[in-house]
């Protein structure tokens, strides 16, 4: 019995081992370069003037829109595609679908190629950098494409060395650069460097091994595809309108310290959730494909549990050590009185990461354009919402807005893919999470010390409030309440 399974038997998910035995590998992909990712900000800030800092952020936001054009589509039709091919034991005809696809990515690039050039006509920050965006752009896109055929082929260790490299490597060649007195345009070129060569050999060793396939039409790739990618560029702009918003009403120093804020939270439960629903993906897509549907309902609201048990202590954590992160980080007193947006934060980006076990029967049915239209949706309540909270409520209004629009995701997805894979929440084990993340929320709070230095109260929380919430948890009897509900189902 693998080390992923007897964990899950402790806790009670019986149907989890595989997926916790991944989530412990996609972690570290997830968590170092995120944390290392936030870290280059203060330490670019010692070299690069405040501008210079803004035409970085500019040129950093195109990139990551430019991979999610050019590529995205093709990354989300090869989690779905790929399992299929491997329990019919069609790889040839797969890595021929591929082929064809990658042509398609080619020309959606040369497209986004041709917008950041004619933005550079009018935009003297895109114009200086115009080509390492397209460099970087094509090497996210190459990066990304391999890293997803790594997850869908169940080889989370090859996805963790390619992701983890590309990315930290990408930034400390960055990093060293400026320092060499390359300023901008030396970060730029050292996450293309990185993410090319990287993506590149990603690619040549992930292909799939199959000879030359039959041939496979693309048009159910694009179909599946498209809409995915469309609704990334959605989530994409969710996830920044509400700074274009705070600079409209209030200026850009209110971006700046709110910025700082949702980072942390949004961070704090995103990098560990989305590292767990990254190895769930292909596992679902698999079970389906073996055992249908009744089988991959019960692995919905078993990962559903596992999710809830690791986002609940890291919500509760951000709620007592907010203030002493950011101050921690900034060492400003204008950052830090604005901390309590964090957890609020925090839980928007937990409600829409549900959104994606809420949205696997339309992945399962490779029907992927109702999120766009979730995803639509969600923006515009998100945009309503910050008009309407930001002038009476400031940072904290547009905190707000974040899981009020992403309930509206959420709640879109579960209905657009009920009738394909009914997601059964488990309320029960919400409940109890809540509870024991409280109590160990609580407990911590009695232990900090008042006026302490910071990181020290910060370790103190972290090493009073999980042992309390791991017992609590156990105690309110989880673990049993997890074999009763499988029991029930498989019966």
């Amino acid at each position: 019995m693998t080390r992923g399974l007897r964990l899950a038997k402790t806790l009670g998910l019986h149907d989890g081992g595989r997926a916790l035995r991944d989530f412990a590998t996609y972690l570290p992909t997830q968590l170092v370069p995120a944390v290392a990712g936030f870290l280059v900000i203060p330490v670019l800030a010692r070299k690069l003037a405040p501008t210079e800092l803004g035409v970085l952020a500019i040129c950093q936001t195109l990139v990551t829109l430019g991979w999610t054009v050019v590529a995205s589509w093709l990354a989300a039709a090869i989690l779905r595609e790929l399992p299929a091919h491997r329990v019919t034991g069609d790889l040839a005809g797969f890595g021929s679908g591929l082929r064809r696809a990658l042509i398609g990515a080619f020309g959606a690039f040369v497209a986004f190629g041709i917008a950041v050039l004619s933005i550079g006509i009018v935009s003297s920050a895109v114009h200086d950098n115009e080509w390492l965006i397209l460099a970087a752009t094509a090497g996210l896109a190459l990066q990304n494409i391999s890293i997803s055929i790594f997850a869908a082929s169940l080889r989370p260790r090859a996805y963790a060395i390619v992701d983890s490299t590309a990315r930290i490597g990408g930034a400390a060649l960055g990093v060293w650069l400026v320092f060499r007195g390359h300023k901008v345009e030396g970060y730029l070129g050292g996450l293309a460097s990185a993410s090319l060569l990287l993506g590149t050999i990603g690619l040549f060793v992930g292909w799939p091994k199959g000879g030359i396939g039959a041939h496979v039409p693309i048009r159910p790739w694009l179909r599946y595809g498209v809409p995915a990618s469309a609704a990334a560029v959605a989530t994409w702009l969710l996830a920044f309108v509400d700074r274009y918003i705070l600079a409209l009403l209030k200026d850009t120093g209110h971006v700046g310290v709110y910025s700082v804020s949702s980072v942390i939270g949004d961070r704090g439960v995103a990098i560990p959730v989305f590292a767990f629903f990254t190895a769930t993906g292909p596992l679902l897509v698999t079970t389906y494909e073996k055992h249908g549907r009744v089988a991959a309902e019960r692995l919905m609201t078993s990962y559903t549990r596992i999710a809830l048990i690791i986002a609940a202590p890291c919500i509760a954590f951000i709620w007592v050590s907010a203030n002493d992160l950011v101050w921690i980080l900034t060492g400003e007193y204008d950052y830090a009185r604005h901390a309590n947006i964090a957890p609020v934060i925090a839980i928007g980006s937990f409600i829409f990461a549900l959104g994606s076990i809420a949205a696997t029967g339309l992945v399962l049915q490779k029907k992927t354009r109702p999120l766009f239209y979730g995803a639509v949706a969600a923006v515009a309540v998100n945009v309503s919402l910050n008009f309407a909270l930001i002038p009476p409520l400031g940072l904290m209004g547009a905190a707000l807005a974040t899981p009020l629009s992403m309930l509206v995701y959420l709640g879109w997805a579960y209905a657009a893919a009920r009738p394909f894979a009914t997601w059964r929440f488990p309320l029960a084990s919400l409940a109890r999470s809540a509870t024991a993340a409280a109590l160990g929320a609580f407990a911590a709070t009695q232990c900090e010390p008042a006026g302490g230095w910071r990181p020290l109260a910060v370790m103190i929380v972290a090493a009073v409030g999980l042992p309390v919430y791991a017992v609590t948890l156990f105690l309110l009897g989880e673990r049993r309440g997890g074999r009763r509900r499988t029991e029930i189902e498989v019966a």
